[in-house]
């Protein structure tokens, strides 16, 4: 997978997703390969190689064009971060990144109906071209903006150096668990098939083979939007914070607790059952405005720790791990913090009245 938090439902929806995005970036920037002097739109790597190559043989006409695609593609991630961060001060993560997708789609759409609409005897048949990648670049750039909050360090839809390098080293790293990883190879894979089939499309019927990208990408909306509405209980806003990865070494640090800022005490308890046992949960604490303040996962024994920052009413969101395929239920409730601890334990499957108590500070 793309490392998820645990509690993420649709894992393999949302993965299918940047599997579909990945094939976009491959089919797209195969009608940019055949119409624009063999430029990209996605892939970066390849135009500053054949831009240093322009620079060195002094092919001018080359330059110009790998800089009109690095170009487009530097404007879509700065208009693609602006776009998801603005929205994710209103919405979740998710929903921030089904949005941003959505506008990268309405870009595509645009841009096709540009280049099917100027014909040969149109003034702008000269731009057609250029219009044609410095959209399609500003397009893949909105895409790779977005999908940044997709896994904990973002999870590559079109450079794949780094998507190989990654996965191929993982499977021989011999300090770290085994752990096997579809997510990398069926990208991989993704790519080469979409870039593969719609060079065939460009071969026997080149008008066509600007659909395949948007089709893709307007695929990869409505199962953005399935996995949305997955998660829909007990999101908040902002940007996701990920689990570390298990594989990786901590080494050994003494702790040393500390009231956290601005005198507010800290917020901490257990999640347990109805049978006293701990049971796995993710603790999400959220302020009066709807902004997260902090989340952590319990520990082995149940046991969590949130730090507000300062004092006044928050929500304190409980979503219990899956367990046995079945759903987890989020809990909520209000919490007033001042300059003492707040301590308070969650009971899962209690009545709602019954679902948690304070207890005397230790």
């Amino acid at each position: 997978m793309t490392g998820f938090d645990e509690p993420e439902r649709r894992p393999r929806t949302l993965s299918a997703v940047t599997i579909l995005l990945t094939a976009a970036a491959g089919a797209i920037d195969v009608v940019t390969y055949f119409a624009f002097n063999q430029v990209f739109a996605s892939t970066m790597t390849g135009n500053l190689v054949l831009l240093g190559l322009g620079l060195g043989q002094g092919d001018w006409t080359q330059i110009a064009d790998n800089i009109c695609a690095i170009g487009g593609y530097c404007g879509g991630l700065i208009a693609g971060t602006v776009f998801c961060g603005l929205a994710m001060r209103r919405w979740p993560w998710r929903n921030a990144v089904g949005a941003t997708l959505t506008f990268e789609l309405a870009l595509l759409l645009l841009l096709g109906a540009f280049w099917y609409g100027v014909d040969d005897d149109s003034p702008l048949v000269q731009w057609k071209v250029v219009v044609l990648v410095v959209g399609a670049g500003l397009a893949m750039g909105v895409q790779a903006a977005a999908v940044r909050y997709v896994g904990p360090a973002g999870t590559p839809t079109s450079f794949m150096s780094g998507t190989i390098t990654n996965w191929v080293s993982s499977l021989v790293e011999l300090h770290k668990p085994f752990r096997w990883n579809w997510n990398s190879p069926l990208r991989l894979l993704a790519v080469i098939v979409a870039a593969a089939g719609n060079a065939v499309v460009q071969r026997f019927a080149p008008d066509w083979s600007f659909v395949a990208p948007v089709v893709l990408v307007a695929i990869a909306i409505v199962l953005m939007a399935v996995v949305t509405r997955a998660n829909s209980g007990g999101l908040t806003v902002g940007a996701p914070q990920f689990d570390p990865d298990p594989r990786a070494e901590v080494p050994d640090a003494e702790v040393e607790e500390e009231d956290a800022v601005g005198g507010a005490g800290p917020v901490h308890g257990r999640v347990v059952g109805l049978d006293g046992d701990a049971r796995p949960a993710v603790l999400t604490l959220v302020s009066g405005g709807g902004e997260q303040v902090d989340r952590v996962h319990t520990e082995v024994d149940g046991s969590y720790r949130l730090d507000p920052g300062e004092s006044g009413d928050f929500m304190l969101i409980c979503t219990p791990h899956r367990m046995g395929g079945g759903a987890a239920r989020p809990r909520a409730v209000l919490i007033s913090v001042d300059g003492r601890p707040v301590v308070h334990d969650l009971v899962l499957g209690a009545a709602p009245g019954e679902a948690g108590h304070h207890r005397a500070p230790t």
